[in-house]
């Protein structure tokens, strides 16, 4: 480090912020959080003042600091599950979803408005076939159609004729259906799987049935209901009753559906009331002098406003208050700071 004066000490500040959060007395370890547009370091100090009262003017004769609250700020902009629990005092939890099938889950219509299915990611399966017997007998909704191999699924769509077509099905294993089988339904429906048409089921998202509680009545979608991709509700899992359609307010409907294997994070927001860890924050400038700082102890909380939509980057911002750490660095219990590190 130049003594001053020197222009080498004119600094330009960049570098990196990690965190390592303790968790129920136990130290998770220092994790980089990302970039980290802004990092600014800060102290708080309250004075006790004395004045003289000897006589003539009152004067300040002495004062001391009372109380020193050193503190620390920071702006993070990558957006990932950890720094948003951070953000939110929460707690992360890896949710796992066995692939299945939902028949007849009961769910309360709001008309013109969304309600949730129990499984998230619902999928159905598309199953090509062509008559085999030349019996002219077409498959319908709401039928279960099972294949010589072993495979059963609930036909939720039908696209095509009593020669040809496409059955979407919901179903737990596409696999099961294999070219060329017979396909049997409990109804009047026979038909083979197609293998001019590939055979095996392919994923074709999103594919429900809708029945009145009676299970007598079979909903159209696009007319009574619907699953838009677009808006995400197959990822979500949930339906969209029309208005205008047969379905009426607050009736009990049966879905069935497919839902798909999958794993996703859940953050349980502010199911703490603190963040506590150590920071490191260790510089790469461009110009200036090198420093770490390491500050034994802070509690971290959200600071300012995290943009969930607007024409610039997301960002996420913290303060934190230093504490005092005499038990295990009592010679310096509040931080310490690394300059001038060189190989002897």
């Amino acid at each position: 480090m130049a003594t001053a004066p020197n222009t080498d000490n004119y600094t330009l500040g960049k570098g990196v912020v990690f965190f390592d959060q303790l968790i129920a007395g136990t130290y998770q370890g220092e994790r980089d959080l990302g970039n980290a547009p802004a990092f600014t370091f800060n102290i708080a100090l309250e004075k006790l003042e004395h004045y003289s009262s000897r006589g003539g003017l009152k004067a300040k004769d002495k004062e001391i600091i009372s109380q020193i609250t050193p503190g620390l700020a920071f702006t993070l902009d990558e957006v990932n599950k950890e720094n948003l629990a951070l953000l939110t005092l929460g707690d992360t939890t890896l949710e796992t979803q066995t692939a299945g099938q939902a028949v007849a889950e009961e769910v309360i219509a709001h008309l013109g408005k969304r309600t949730d299915l129990a499984k998230r990611g619902v999928i159905s399966w598309d199953l090509p076939y062509k008559d085999a017997a030349a019996d002219n007998v077409i498959f319908v909704v709401g039928e279960t159609v099972t294949g010589a191999a072993g495979g059963i699924g609930i036909v939720t769509k039908v696209t095509g004729d009593a020669t040809s077509g496409v059955l979407q099905l919901s179903l737990t294993n596409a696999i099961a259906f294999v070219d060329s089988e017979i396909l049997t339904g409990d109804g009047t429906g026979a038909a083979e799987v197609d293998s001019a048409t590939g055979g095996a089921a392919s994923v074709n998202l999103a594919g429900i049935l809708v029945q009145d509680d009676a299970d007598t009545i079979t909903f159209v979608e696009g007319t009574d209901y619907e699953v838009d991709t677009t808006l995400s509700d197959d990822a979500i899992g949930r339906i969209n009753v029309l208005d205008g359609g047969s379905i009426t307010d607050l009736e009990v409907l049966h879905v069935t559906y497919a839902y798909d294997a999958l794993t996703y994070t859940n953050i349980s927001a502010f199911a703490n009331t603190q963040m506590i860890g150590k920071l490191r924050f260790v510089s790469d400038n461009p110009a200036g002098n090198q420093q770490e700082l390491m500050v034994w102890s802070v509690s971290l909380t959200p600071a300012g406003d995290t943009a969930m939509i607007g024409d610039d980057w997301s960002t996420l911002g913290f303060v934190g208050e230093i504490l005092k750490d005499e038990t295990n660095h009592p010679l310096s219990p509040y931080m310490d700071i690394i300059l001038d590190q060189t190989a002897t």
